[in-house]
């Protein structure tokens, strides 16, 4: 599997609103989310773990994210070793392996994002046809939703640490 973004990037990274990378790591795939701090999905995604590296050395030079937020589940473990052989330090302002400065890593609580990242699939993509009288909880997304997880780890986070700017 490689990359999966069902949404085009909506916004420009050079729309200079601070943003985060969030991360819902799993064993063999890993949903990322590139969020604003007003809430605004930039970039959004699901691939294996194997090629994560990539899209870090894509996404920390362009986007310039403040801070790296990482779900704590059991997997996060895998995507810290890969961040640690990238060069990753988790200090701010410290050199990282993706050509500039490494943003400061932060673990964020994955509680129920599963669930919620679920619903909001079926929210933004409304099932059609004869599923529409199917009950959604008897319903499975027809695509892994790790990046709506990593999306709602990041929005989370801006909104815990006070992190907000209305626009």
């Amino acid at each position: 599997m490689s990359e999966t973004c069902d949404l085009p990037p909506c916004l420009p990274y050079s729309d200079r609103v601070p943003v985060l990378l969030a991360v819902d790591p799993g064993t063999d795939k890993v949903g990322f989310a590139v969020v604003r701090y007003d809430l605004k999905v930039v970039e959004q995604g699901v691939l294996y773990v194997s090629e994560f590296h990539r899209v870090l050395r894509r996404i920390i030079p362009d986007a310039k994210p403040e801070v790296l937020v990482l779900g704590s589940g059991t997997a996060a473990h895998l995507v810290i070793e890969i961040l640690k052989d990238l060069g990753f330090g988790g200090e701010p302002g410290g050199a990282g392996g993706c050509g500039g400065a490494s943003p400061p890593i932060r673990m964020a609580d994955e509680f129920r994002t599963s669930e919620e990242a679920r619903r909001r699939y079926f929210a933004e993509n409304p099932p059609t046809g004869i599923w529409r009288f199917v009950p959604l909880g008897l319903q499975i997304p027809p695509r892994p939703v790790d990046d709506y997880a990593a999306v709602i780890i990041g929005e989370r986070y801006v909104r815990k640490n006070g992190l907000y700017v209305a626009r």
